[in-house]
């Protein structure tokens, strides 16, 4: 024996019998749609406010979006290329298996015009194998000393650590490889 359960028609001002058994007027089953379109709407709009610049801030124009971290430390200097510093550029790439990519960059200082420019670069970490955060730069009596740590982009219990030292002349040494 069903228990007979009885609901008003807020629309119709009457009262029906559903049996235990909700029908199409029923206001759980005419709201639940709406309340989940309203939803929908709340999490589609909510990360685009979320992300929006505060009216005023100062924000990089140059910055792609898929850069994670630029650090600068050091100094260098050549007798052609004029003098600048270290920069590390880490960008994060991928959908499914995020992996990272990272690389070292000498930045002469502005010249006549002001404008600072990339002197030499190096690619320190190929995108597709390790997912790694802010790089840590520590000045050296040669350069810079680059350490990266992480985890493997496809076992995240692997953790990574990579060491490189950059010089004056876009030279790289591997300190320590990310794989070891």
């Amino acid at each position: 024996m069903s228990r007979l359960d009885l609901h008003r028609d807020a629309a119709r001002g009457r009262w029906f019998a559903s049996g235990g058994q909700r029908g199409p007027h029923h206001p759980r089953c005419v709201l639940a749609p709406a309340l989940l379109w309203l939803a929908s709407l709340c999490a589609v709009a909510a990360p685009a406010f979320a992300q929006a610049p505060a009216p005023g801030a100062n924000v990089a124009p140059n910055v792609a979006p898929n850069v994670d971290a630029v650090v600068q430390a050091g100094r260098w200097s050549e007798a052609e290329a004029g003098e600048g510093g270290y920069r590390v550029v880490v960008i994060g790439q991928g959908f499914e298996h995020v992996s990272t990519r990272v690389l070292a960059q000498w930045k002469a200082d502005g010249g006549e015009d002001g404008q600072a420019r990339i002197v030499h670069e190096a690619e320190l970490v190929a995108p597709g194998s390790y997912s790694l955060a802010a790089p840590k730069l520590t000045p050296t009596a040669s350069g810079v000393r680059v350490e990266l740590r992480g985890v493997a982009t496809y076992d995240s219990r692997r953790r990574v650590v990579c060491r490189f030292d950059l010089a004056p002349g876009g030279k790289v040494t591997v300190v320590r490889a990310c794989g070891l």
